[in-house]
């Protein structure tokens, strides 16, 4: 078996084994040493459309990767000490909001669920400090008709990142210990909402 053999074989093989794979950092990389491995054989093998082609995918998996990596590390500093909330981190998307932008309104039909990574935010028109990594948006996901019980607005420059619907109602399905989670925390802030309402009475 010749050398170009050999490199077409194991891209094909690095390839079938990242399509496989579920959780995304394991996926990304093996992706890139794909993508590796078949610009070699393209190369050698004098296959110029297959050698554009990976040429054009190595960095799309490469930047991708890096922002998981980078969003991984940041909640790791935040020390917010939730394995599910790791199990998010891989499917998240993250962005800068300026002050004043509405992440959405009460009433508003729920689509994401929000890991606030710096910024502060108004909660229902109240001034929430964000010291530590916080969801929101959950809530509204688990509410009668998918709607958001309350508002959320920036009241500073905040990153976030974002995860859908459908991507959390997934990992439920793979874990059903990110239902108990969720579960959890919805419960925790139906008690403390109580307990505001209770002090002020």
């Amino acid at each position: 078996m010749i050398a170009v053999d050999i490199f077409g074989l194991l891209a094909g093989a690095l390839g079938l084994t990242a399509s496989s794979l579920k959780t995304m950092i394991p996926l990304r990389s093996l992706a890139i040493a794909s993508n590796m491995a078949f610009i070699v054989y393209g190369v050698m093998a004098d296959a110029f459309p297959i050698t554009v082609l990976h040429l054009a995918l190595l960095p799309v998996n490469a930047i991708r990767l890096n922002q998981i990596l980078s969003l991984t590390r940041k909640v790791k500093q935040a020390s917010i000490g939730k394995s599910c909330v790791d199990t998010l981190v891989p499917y998240m998307r993250m962005r800068k909001l300026p002050a004043g932008a509405i992440l959405f309104n009460e009433g508003d039909c729920a689509k994401e669920v929000h890991l606030i990574l710096e910024g502060c935010i108004l909660i229902a028109g109240e001034k929430v400090l964000v010291e530590t990594v916080q969801l929101v948006g959950e809530m509204g996901i688990f509410a009668p008709g998918s709607k958001h019980p309350y508002s959320v607005e920036c009241e500073s420059e905040v990153t976030l990142a974002s995860i859908n619907d459908d991507k959390i109602w997934e990992l439920i399905h793979q874990k059903p210990e990110s239902g108990a989670y969720f579960l959890r925390l919805i419960m925790s802030r139906v008690a403390y909402r109580d307990q505001l309402a209770e002090n002020f009475r």
